[in-house]
């Protein structure tokens, strides 16, 4: 948290502070636009001549009479630039105002007259105004007055009206708010639509911020997605705040609570996301079976079948009867239909049971799980690992190729797994013997008619067992059936749907023919296409817009479909439509809802317990698939979703990366359609452009180059090589190359996008500046120091002159030439340089930010050159210890802490503690980067050397170095000859480091 402090020149300092706040005083009061001053321009000296400027010098006054040092003000205390620090302020709001040891209410609108001396005397002055002020309008200021114990009103000239104490009258008449909550009553202590009540007449600029500025309000966090429009937002933050209501006795049955009790011990749950299926009929041993398997010592099992054949379901069933036998066991439900959605499952997890999971690392997720899981001390658990179908799965990211599903299995004595695959291969692989497969065939002709009279409202079961047998007693067949007869009411029945079926077999066997071609499992579907037909021609004709709704789901990935994401398609169907009644937005909203009852009745798409998701059986989703291919229509059904995942999937900056992750495993499939993405649009390479983005933040290079390059290409072509979307792909595509290790490339791609911004947009653009920089950083990489240190300086005084001294963007140019000056063993002039951008940027950015690190690991690493290895460790520790803390043990920057921490050990003779940590960041760096990664391969090498030294070439356990280490690695590895004393490695390890990622816009 930044503060203000009022030095002795009546000017401002702001200091950073990450714990041990000081007391402090916060002002409250409504904005002017154009008027109020920026943190930019605070930490730039500039911004006096606003109107703003009166209100933070008011404030500071305002604390030194009161015996306060230091105070907060909104505008300029918070970078509202960074997108991730303005997520994290807003979430954090509630308790800056809460801990505040004074809030003063700055009333511009409010003036009382120059001859008043005594304004409780002549309170008619401005009682009336008081009353109408424009601040009891505005949203953000109900928690700037429910939150802090002492509350002072002041008027326009600064003279003191009264507190929230002796004015709780007036405040409870113009607000409606009740006085015990004015009072300090727990605010947890009102319900949820009282709460929400006190907003009703509250306005924000941003529509959003009607929900987001009651997170405090309900004490809940959620990330905030701006562009996802008002509905959504309260709709979120409803759920949250239900969740959060519902107190400790939720939490232990309620899998979705989004804040777990952690002033005791978690009590073991389930995050099964469905429902007990009261219909359930018992498939003869089967369970019996599984729960042989399942209950011995480390027990496997897995079950595998024809899609349709009920695996999930016995599964689910599985997973209530071990909790209602035995409330003391965890159980844990993994979706594993791709690694973007069983990287989402390991999260959730990490946060069910109470782990410090961070948003921006998955892998530090599936880590933490598995280690938690090994913890005997946690207790029994049960893990359900459903829709393992391909090998794509098993290796969780391609790139990351010792990260395999099977690696975060552990085998326990306290847990168990279950498994659902259709493919008999991939389960065994996971079991490991195959008397732990459990085949799922379909049902006896008793167990599918009890499944269709289960299904059935109270009619006749005159035709069941014909019925069935039509049906191969396939379970989602049968379930279909009955959802048909059940929807048509007294009119259908078991014979008369016999008939429809007739009818329209020959129709959907010929749609199976067409689907043979994409499944294993074809002699079982075509069951499921006869009863699908049905439906859907059913739902066509009655209600066209249902079936255009299922059409259009059909290509999403077909777990957790995102409600907003379907409501987007039908608010965009919408619109153009007359909207005179003023009630159209009920209406829709009506709409939508039938239209998803329609098809559930139909059991044609399902809910999972989280409610504002929805999914399709892949078997119905393929028969919706093929039905579009044969009317020629599956084009424009593709289109439409493209262009709303274009629309909807943010840039991969860090506040997106909630929403990023809900939508990523949808892009995968549209990724892999081949043949249906042959239309170069703009929105197929925005979605490219910023799916990419996002995986290359997540480490996925690979992933990340493809798509981006995608994209670069048909920018190129629909665009132009010089639109600033084409030269946002352009530097992208140079980052993740950089990232990668493809340094040529990455360099030949620099070059192209700085000779085109040069001429676009100028020599002295920020994005020509940035892409100066990442130039120079690249030829550092690869050993041209004297052509990267007179980028780097030309750079820097550009952006001296254009964006200040203080800009985030020059100190990382300073931060970079320091760097190339530490490359070439220039160490006191690097060291002078680091510790003057250090102490800017802890000024600056905080001591905890990702830069300020970057900084300090640099530092260290020149005080290492010069064997300063007192200093240098310790500042090496500090940045190890900080960055886990913040970017996760095995980020990249974090791994080049633990790298350069080995490196020095082992030049001090301390060779155990060197090897631990040697280990760690070689299996780190070949998991996060790649084996094939330069600085993998140097990691390596030192490793191998300091055990060569050591005589302990029996420990050389690791993957064997590649000998074909390319000349620039040789130059950087080789320095000094090969004596380990003086070789150099915080060059290698600290060009790790992000540059220039801040200037990567979304261009649309």
């Amino acid at each position: 948290m930044r503060l203000l402090r009022l030095k002795s020149d009546d000017d401002f300092e702001i200091l950073t502070f990450t714990d041990n706040l000081p007391s402090y005083a916060i002002l409250s009061h409504t904005w002017t636009d154009g008027e109020e001053v920026t943190y930019n321009e605070l930490v730039a000296s500039t911004g006096k001549n606003k109107a703003g400027y009166a209100k933070i010098r008011f404030c500071g006054e305002r604390a030194a009479h009161d015996g306060l040092q230091y105070f907060w003000v909104d505008t300029c205390c918070i970078d509202k630039t960074t997108s991730d620090e303005l997520s994290t302020a807003i979430n954090s709001m509630f308790r800056w105002y809460q801990r505040a040891s004074k809030c003063y209410v700055y009333l511009a609108d409010v003036q009382v007259p120059e001859e008043v001396t005594d304004v409780q005397v002549f309170r008619i002055t401005w009682e009336d105004a008081f009353r109408r002020s424009r601040w009891f309008t505005r949203g953000w200021t109900l928690q700037e007055l429910l939150a802090p114990a002492s509350v002072e009103f002041f008027s326009k000239e600064g003279k003191r009206l009264g507190s929230k104490i002796s004015l709780e009258q007036e405040i409870h008449e113009v607000t409606q708010i009740p006085v015990k909550a004015l009072q300090g009553q727990h605010l947890s202590e009102f319900s949820v639509d009282e709460r929400m009540s006190w907003t009703a007449k509250r306005r924000t600029t941003v529509e959003e911020d009607k929900a987001y500025c009651l997170l405090g309000i309900f004490g809940v966090f959620m990330p905030l997605i701006y562009g996802e429009g008002e509905e959504h937002a309260y709709l979120r933050l409803r759920k949250k705040s239900l969740k959060s209501s519902k107190g400790k006795e939720a939490r232990e049955n309620d899998h979705t609570s989004d804040l777990p009790d952690q002033s005791t011990p978690l009590r073991p749950s389930s995050n099964v996301p469905f429902r007990r299926d009261n219909d359930f009929v018992d498939r003869g041993d089967l369970l019996t079976r599984i729960d042989q398997r399942c209950s011995r010592p480390a027990g496997r099992a897995a079950l595998v079948g024809f899609g349709g054949f009920g695996k999930s379901q016995l599964a689910i069933e599985y997973a209530y009867r071990v909790r209602q036998r035995s409330p003391d066991t965890w159980v844990f439900w993994v979706h594993a239909s791709n690694s973007a959605r069983l990287e989402a499952a390991f999260s959730d997890i990490a946060e069910n049971v109470g782990l410090s999971s961070q948003p921006d690392a998955a892998v530090d997720a599936l880590q933490l799980v598995r280690r938690w899981l090994c913890n005997k001390a946690n207790g029994q658990w049960l893990m359900i690992i459903d829709n393992v179908d391909t090998d794509v799965v098993i290796k969780v990211q391609k790139e990351k190729e010792n990260v395999s599903l099977a690696s975060l299995l552990p085998q326990t004595d306290h847990g168990a797994i279950l498994i659902t695959s259709r493919n008999a291969d991939v389960a065994r692989s996971l079991v490991g013997r195959e008397k732990d497969l459990i085949a799922v065939g379909t049902m006896s002709d008793d167990e599918a008619v009890q499944l269709l009279g289960n299904n059935l409202a109270d009619r006749s079961m005159d035709g069941a067992i014909q019925l069935v047998n039509t049906l191969d007693c396939i379970p989602l067949a049968i379930v279909q059936a009955a959802a048909y007869i059940n929807r048509l009411g007294p009119r259908m029945s078991v014979t008369k749907y016999l008939g429809e079926l007739k009818k329209t077999e020959k129709q959907a066997q010929l749609l199976h023919k067409a689907a043979v071609d994409l499944r294993r499992d074809e002699q079982a579907s075509n069951s499921v296409f006869i009863t699908w037909q049905v439906s859907f021609d059913h739902v066509r004709q009655k209600r066209p817009r249902a079936a255009h709704l299922l059409s259009f789901m059909s290509f999403f990935n077909r777990q957790g479909i995102p409600e907003f994401m379907i409501r987007h398609y039908t608010d965009k169907d919408r619109e153009g439509q007359d909207d005179s009644s003023g009630t159209r937005l009920k209406e829709e909203d009506v709409d939508f809802e039938e239209d998803v009852a329609v098809l559930r009745a139909f059991s044609l798409v399902g809910t999972t317990l989280r409610e504002d998701e929805f999914e399709m059986h892949g078997l119905v989703q393929l028969a919706t698939r093929m039905w579009l291919r044969s009317t020629d229509t599956e084009r424009k059904w593709h289109r439409a979703f493209i262009q709303a995942m274009a629309q909807e999937f943010p840039n991969g900056e860090y506040a997106n990366w909630p929403k990023c992750q809900t939508l990523f495993s949808h892009v995968l499939p549209a990724v892999e359609q081949e043949s249906l993405n042959n239309e170069k649009t703009n929105e197929w390479a925005l979605l490219l452009n910023n799916a990419g983005w996002y995986a290359w933040r997540q480490g996925l290079f690979a992933q990340a180059e493809g798509m981006v390059s995608n994209a670069l290409d048909i920018r190129k072509e629909v665009l132009d090589a010089n639109d600033s979307g084409t030269l946002c792909s352009s530097s992208l595509l140079g980052s993740i190359l950089a990232a990668s290790g493809k340094y040529e490339e990455a360099e030949s791609m620099h070059r192209q996008t700085l000779a085109t911004r040069e001429k676009v947009l100028g020599k002295e653009h920020p994005d020509t500046l940035t892409t100066i920089n990442n130039l120079a950083g690249v030829l550092n990489r690869q050993g041209k120091y004297g052509e990267a240190e007179a980028m780097h300086r030309q750079t820097l005084a550009t952006s001296k002159k254009v964006l200040g001294k203080k800009h985030s963007d020059t100190l990382t140019t300073i931060n970079n030439l320091a760097l190339v000056l530490d490359s070439q063993g220039k160490y006191e002039k690097a060291e002078s340089i680091y510790r003057q951008t250090l102490a800017t940027r802890e000024k600056v950015l905080g001591k905890e930010h990702p830069d300020t690190l970057t900084t300090i690991n640099n530092l260290a690493g020149v005080l290492d050159s010069q064997g300063k290895y007192e200093e240098a460790e310790s500042m090496y520790r500090q940045t190890l210890a900080t960055r886990e803390k913040v970017l996760g043990k095995e980020h990249p920057d974090t791994l080049t802490s633990v790298y350069c921490l080995a490196y020095l050990l082992a030049n001090q003779h301390r060779y155990n503690e060197s090897a631990a940590l040697y280990q760690r960041a070689c299996a780190g760096y070949s998991a996060v980067l790649g084996n094939d990664h330069p600085t993998t391969h140097a990691c390596r090498k030192h490793y191998s050397k300091m055990l060569r030294r050591e005589s302990r070439a029996h420990l050389l356990f690791l993957p064997r170095c590649h000998e074909d280490k390319t000349a620039a690695m040789q130059r950087h590895t080789t320095n000094n000859g090969l004596n380990m004393q003086t070789g150099k490695v915080s060059r290698l390890s600290r060009g790790l480091a992000k540059i220039g990622i801040r200037r990567l816009k979304n261009y649309k």
